[in-house]
This record gives structure tokens, C-alpha cells and sequence, in this order.
């Protein structure tokens, strides 16, 4: 039983000797108290194929163009 003892101690030190580590270098390890919500998925486009060309081509005529 000593020997796991010796471990147990051994393990914990090491994990204060990387804590302090991590903490001297300035790095986060620990999880946030309060988790960020989930971002929502984009509703879908209510604009069917066609349209969506017709827009992209309206838009894109309004550029200059440049000769290569």
C-alpha cells in the first residue's frame, strides 16, 4: 500500500509542479465556469435558384470590370 501511496504523492506533485508551470506562462487550463451557448444554425434561404442567380447577377453587374 505505501508503494501506491508513493505514487499518489508523486502524481500529485507533478500536477502541482505543471499547474504552476502553466500558470507561470500565463495559460488558461481550467474549463470555463460558464459554458457559451451553442451558435444557432442559419435558417435556409427562402429564395429559390433562379433567384438567387438573378441576385448574384444583378450584383455582380454593378462591379467594374477590368481588363486583364
Amino acid at each position: 500500500m505505501s508503494t501506491e501511496r508513493d505514487e499518489l504523492a508523486k502524481l500529485r506533485m507533478e500536477n502541482a509542479r505543471l499547474i504552476a508551470l502553466l500558470a507561470a506562462h500565463g495559460i488558461e487550463w481550467r474549463l470555463p465556469t460558464e459554458l457559451t451557448p451553442p451558435v444557432p444554425e442559419s435558417e435556409p434561404s427562402r429564395l429559390t435558384t433562379d433567384e438567387k442567380l438573378a441576385l448574384f447577377r444583378r450584383l455582380f453587374r454593378l462591379l467594374p470590370r477590368r481588363r486583364l
